[in-house]
């Protein structure tokens, strides 16, 4: 009996030692992970590295050790890459559970940069400002001049993405674009922790979204201006070693820039440089620049044959495009909406004590707040009645305003061609087509014959807003305006209002409808049984 006991006892513990001697350590997820850096580096191959980074990031998860952080955060870059915006948000909220004393300042600045950068094209501005805020607090931190350099220079290249987005200060995108650039040229050449590649395609990358400001953005624009910082990067990109990815960036800005300025011939040479990088690197975007580059400048050219071809490729990428879209924007609502439940009841919690101390103090403070609350949400109500009630006169109103935007058509967009849109956006209008749930800034382009680009300018120009928060104002005008008019609708549960609008998720519905219009769907409904009521009595 005692030998079976010795030899189970054995058998157990050579089990355990085996298990034990199987684990990863923390060392060897380090050198994975500058294995997986050095290859990116060397070939900006990205998409073949996300199942070894998940991998890694989960073990080290697992086993709690710090190199999770470093991991994480450049899972969130290469997602970033893929522009992948609602993969960077997902992990960059798993990540701010693990931000300590130790962490490093420059990683959490950057994580916080690349959330920023990834709210921001899923149209949520304010959460992505204050991603921006959280993201700068860190910079002062990083002890290494030439890093803080670093980091600072891509914090105010991408802060510049805000203010053009939101339409808040435009002289701003300028201003941070140049900050970044001085930041990127104050890295030292001599013995700094930061690349020569590093500061070069920095710079590279900067003075390319000058060329677009100075093109597009600013009123009139600057073409020579843009084209010296153009022709500086492209000479840095002779003369130097800089990422694939770069690389690819910067040729499909000089082919926007040479198809702007009518010279077809190099707007095709870029565009073909930019595609032939892009089968390394497969970036969807880029390649759907590159083929509407291509398409157009050929078409210009008279090579219908060519033209064709590139349509045909632009036309069944798009298709695909938009059905990835179509699941992007409410899984990435949800988890905003995670972040600030969690952030909520962590403030609960915390004060919950305080509450009750004070209870019976605040309870005057309480009354006064209701009913101070009542009376805002009634202001809110009554504009909103009066804004539905009148209705027919503001569209009228702001389809002249739109007749005299006409005039005054952007340098950038022929006349004709902008006229043509605001026609082709008010029968959209009329037509209530946004109330379909997959409509995408790519599927209207190419029901109204344009590309995303000038409808996207038009939009922001005529209606002072950018794409999704163009159609969030159409949907909550409808539904507000079927709820007054409709006694049924007040009876469908939010869902049901959610659907009948447009929206896939009665979460982002709510959301938009807040933001709209200062109330709840609830609070609005029930506003409008009280009102009947007093009517009946």
């Amino acid at each position: 009996m005692r030998t079976y006991q010795s030899i189970l006892f054995l058998i157990i513990l050579h089990l355990f030692t085996l298990g034990k001697s199987q684990k990863i350590s923390e060392d060897q997820l380090k050198n994975e992970l500058h294995q997986i850096q050095d290859k990116i580096g060397s070939t900006s191959v990205v998409n073949t590295t996300i199942k070894q980074l998940k991998n890694i990031y989960r073990t080290a998860k697992e086993n709690k050790y710090n190199v999770a952080f470093p991991i994480g955060t450049e899972l969130m870059r290469t997602y970033s890459t893929l522009n992948n915006s609602e993969k960077v948000i997902e992990v960059a909220t798993d990540l701010e559970s693990y931000i300590n004393e130790d962490s490093s300042p420059q990683q959490v600045s950057n994580m916080y940069k690349m959330k920023a950068v990834s709210l921001g094209d899923l149209g949520f501005l304010e959460d992505s400002h204050k991603a921006y805020q959280a993201s700068k607090k860190y910079l002062g931190k990083i002890k290494d001049n030439d890093v803080r350099h670093y980091y600072s220079s891509l914090f105010y290249s991408n802060y510049s993405g805000y203010f053009d987005q939101s339409k808040k200060q435009p002289d701003s995108v300028r201003l941070n674009l140049i900050k970044g650039l001085e930041e990127a040229e104050k890295i030292s050449e001599k013995e700094s922790s930061i690349s020569l590649g590093q500061k070069y395609d920095l710079i590279v990358s900067i003075q390319a979204n000058l060329t677009l400001y100075y093109l597009w953005i600013i009123q009139p624009s600057e073409p020579r201006t843009a084209e010296t910082y153009l022709l500086k990067s492209l000479k840095i990109a002779e003369r130097r070693k800089i990422s694939s990815l770069n690389e690819m960036n910067l040729y499909r800005t000089a082919g926007d820039f040479y198809f702007e300025q009518k010279n077809n011939d190099k707007a095709i040479h870029y565009a073909q440089k930019g595609l032939e990088l892009e089968r390394k690197i497969s970036s969807p975007s880029g390649r759907e620049i590159f083929y509407e580059i291509l398409t157009e400048a050929y078409l210009a050219k008279n090579n219908t044959l060519e033209g064709k071809k590139y349509n045909q490729l632009l036309t069944k990428l798009r298709d695909s495009i938009r059905t990835v879209e179509k699941h992007s924007v409410n899984k990435v609502t949800t988890a905003i909406k995670k972040e600030k439940d969690k952030e909520k009841s962590n403030t609960v919690r915390n004060y919950l004590y305080i509450f009750f101390v004070l209870i019976i103090l605040g309870c005057g403070g309480i009354w006064y707040y209701w009913k101070n609350r009542n009376k805002i949400l009634q202001q809110r109500f009554q504009e909103l009645i009066t804004k539905i009630k009148h209705e027919s006169e503001s569209r009228k109103d702001e389809m002249e305003k739109h007749g005299e935007k006409a005039i005054k058509a952007p340098k950038t967009i022929a006349e004709e061609t902008v006229n043509q849109l605001l026609s082709k956006i008010s029968k959209f209008e009329k037509t209530e087509k946004y109330l379909k749930s997959d409509i995408t800034i790519g599927g209207m382009a190419s029901s109204f014959g344009t590309n995303t680009k000038y409808l996207s300018e038009v939009i922001k120009s005529y209606k002072n807003k950018n794409f999704n928060q163009y159609i969030n104002s159409l949907r909550i005008e409808y539904i507000t305006r079927k709820l007054y008019e409709d006694s049924v609708c007040r009876k469908y549960k939010i869902t049901s209002l959610a659907e009948l609008c447009g929206y896939a998720n009665h979460r982002v519905f709510q959301t938009a409808f807040k933001k709209e219009t200062g109330l709840t769907p609830s609070d609005f409904i029930n506003n409008l049984k009280k009102e009947t009521e007093v009517e009946v009595l």
